[in-house]
């Protein structure tokens, strides 16, 4: 070996590294801006979960022990207190038991509706009951532990734990605060929706969305530049066909390679890890298809601006980054920090991966996912139309 020609042809190449700015600033720029987003999302931890609270507990003011674990959950900064639904004062602080199971009712139809991820329930006598309990230690119980009931929103497992460990430590450290010791309170939780869930109930919907977006986005990019390159995309352009009619086959054909590739991976997670699917299959492969045809648009608009693979290659890791990590497929979005969280809802795959984990876990329908599906299609739409724009130009 020669070294002579082994450092000619270092020199070749980076000299012809140095005429192409565009690389040269792929090369310095692109290891900040991944590091950046690493270090910020991964710096990040759960906080302002939206919850509604109700309080039927008899208790008023600086007695009330309820009203102290209150106030503890809204400064601790994880959950976010949207509501609380308090005890009827015409009642002189006292409901029906059929009044207060509609009290009830209202908070956890927000959880149903997806408003609010837990209903946290201060039962009638909390403060009593725990005051009693105090007593009671080291001696027969005479009355029941205070009582707390979490009805709780558990499609994504990593929230449904961080509400359920932040009401229990809040209850303990409130109640040993007050009185010194910690008496027995029951801190029960009541699952809405995930019911017998796991960690891999909610991975699987991202996970989805994240595979069909990688194969449509990278796909497209390199096929354009390829099919430029060797003159086949010129050809097409001389047939009859119109520029839409040439992107929609293109998005046809590749919405359809990451729908199998979606189906593969949905048959795959119920066959060997009993994934559950509560809603319609058909709807989630939906959802993933229009996800597919609007990243396929993507991937041809900015093929445009490429000259050749290696450039066409540059910018995968711009849109796919942000993507992984502020989408919320192996962490939920509260869980991304302030600053970067506003990202989190203009990447598409957010609301891909939302849609899926509703249909799936939550058992949602078309009616209620819509809004999901309806930012998909509008993305998918303008991306679909600049990329014709952008063919016909070419012609």
């Amino acid at each position: 070996m020669k070294w002579t020609r082994v450092l000619a042809i270092a020199r070749k190449t980076l000299r012809s590294l140095k005429h192409d700015r565009r690389t040269v600033g792929f090369l310095v720029l692109m290891p900040l801006f991944m590091i950046t987003i690493f270090g910020y999302t991964f710096g990040g931890s759960i906080k302002d979960v939206s919850v509604v609270v109700v309080n039927l507990d008899e208790s008023d003011g600086n007695s009330s022990a309820a009203e102290a674990v209150l106030a503890e959950l809204r400064a601790g900064g994880i959950l976010k207190v949207e509501r609380v639904y308090l005890l009827d004062p015409e009642t002189d602080g006292y409901l029906g038991a059929t009044d207060q199971a509609a009290l009830v009712g209202s908070a956890v139809s927000e959880v149903e509706s997806g408003d609010a991820w837990a209903a946290i329930v201060f039962w009638g006598n909390f403060t009593e009951n725990v005051a009693q309990s105090v007593e009671d230690i080291g001696s027969v119980p005479t009355g029941g532990p205070g009582t707390i009931t979490v009805y709780i929103d558990a499609s994504n497992s990593n929230i449904a734990q961080a509400v359920m460990g932040e009401v229990r430590l809040t209850v303990q450290e409130v109640v040993v605060s007050e009185y010194h010791v910690l008496p027995p309170i029951t801190v029960a939780e009541d699952r809405v929706y995930g019911e017998g869930a796991e960690f891999i109930d909610f991975f699987a919907p991202g996970v989805m969305g994240l595979a069909a977006m990688m194969v449509t986005f990278m796909l497209s990019i390199i096929s354009f530049v390829h099919e430029r390159s060797t003159g086949t995309l010129d050809r097409l352009l001389t047939t009859p066909a119109t520029e839409g009619e040439i992107v929609a086959g293109y998005a046809l054909a590749l919405g359809l390679v990451g729908l199998i590739q979606s189906t593969v991976i949905l048959v795959t997670a119920v066959a060997l890890f009993q994934v559950q699917i509560v809603g319609s299959p058909l709807l989630v492969l939906l959802i993933i298809f229009v996800l597919g045809a609007g990243n396929q648009g993507l991937g041809f608009l900015l093929s445009s601006n490429a000259k050749n693979e290696f450039q066409a290659v540059q910018f995968m890791p711009i849109i796919l980054f942000p993507s992984i990590l502020l989408a919320g497929v192996f962490w939920p979005i509260e869980a991304v920090p302030d600053l970067l969280r506003p990202v989190s809802y203009f990447v598409p795959l957010t609301y891909a991966v939302e849609g899926c984990r509703s249909v799936m876990v939550r058992g949602w329908g078309l009616g209620d996912v819509w809004l999901q599906l309806a930012v998909l299609v509008g993305f998918a739409a303008v991306m679909l139309l600049l990329s014709a724009l952008s063919l016909k130009k070419r012609r």
